[in-house]
């Protein structure tokens, strides 16, 4: 008997909150508030990009937004009319994504997002100029050298020190689990889940062929002994095109 009491106890508390809630939701619906934010989502409503697959490879796509009206309302709710400013939002994730397709790998940025991205070899004068310069770059390091370039983004390239050099990295939150691929790493960074990257080589015998074929989205190893006045002429055309160069964490994420 005392089952049947204490189920039928829960069974009314349920309900109870069950349309309580209902009614709560009908009174808002209700609020001129609450209407205004919900005609005019759509109006602030960006669209997600799907990544695009061929073969091995993958362009990342691009998160979409669109507007949270609950959260919304209870934010413009102090001062009751609607304001943009007061909008908050969520995101609308890819169909198809780079996150569920860790196998493939990125040559390339998604180009909506008007940038590239350079990774150097360790070459104390190409260095030297993206530090002074302020021009951001990723950098291949190892055990020896990982501290030395806290100002530029940090890719593990270290494979006798590899797991050293993740420690590293993870202590101090500057891994952005990134992988250029080479001929010795391919299975310790596809094992670790890491993004799968093959940039365009830049050296002094291809910087013409580059320069002349410039994209949106693409992604630079520059290679050490590469001379700094190629360097200077190209991003030179970069900024000719309008082009930003950000990390490479940063072309290949979906937000």
């Amino acid at each position: 008997m005392k089952f049947f009491k204490y189920f039928g106890i829960v069974a009314i508390m349920l309900f109870s909150f069950y349309y309580t809630d209902k009614i709560a939701n009908l009174v808002l619906e209700k609020n001129e508030l609450y209407q205004k934010i919900a005609s005019l989502k759509d109006n602030y409503k960006t669209e997600s990009v799907g990544a695009v697959i061929t073969d091995d490879y993958i362009i990342p796509g691009l998160v979409g937004s669109e507007v949270n009206v609950l959260d919304s309302y209870y934010n413009m709710k102090n001062i009751n009319v609607f304001n943009e400013y007061y909008l908050v939002y969520q995101d609308i994730l890819p169909q198809v994504s780079l996150e569920n397709n860790m196998d493939k790998i990125i040559k390339q940025g998604n180009p909506l997002k008007n940038s590239v991205a350079f990774i150097l070899e360790e070459d104390e004068t190409i260095l030297n100029y993206f530090l002074d310069n302020y021009i951001k770059a990723d950098v291949l390091i190892n055990l020896e050298n990982y501290n030395k370039y806290s100002n530029l983004e940090l890719i593990n390239n270290d494979l006798k020190n590899y797991e050293k050099v993740e420690n590293l990295l993870n202590n101090k939150n500057l891994n952005q689990n990134l992988c250029v691929l080479n001929s010795f790493n391919n299975d310790i960074c596809r094992e670790k889940k890491k993004y799968l990257i093959e940039p365009k080589l830049f050296d002094n015998s291809n910087f013409l062929e580059l320069k002349k074929n410039i994209n949106k989205g693409d992604i630079y190893l520059i290679k050490k002994g590469t001379k700094l006045e190629n360097i200077k002429l190209f991003i030179k055309d970069l900024a000719f095109k309008d082009l930003n160069i950000i990390y490479l964490s940063e072309l290949i994420s979906e937000k």
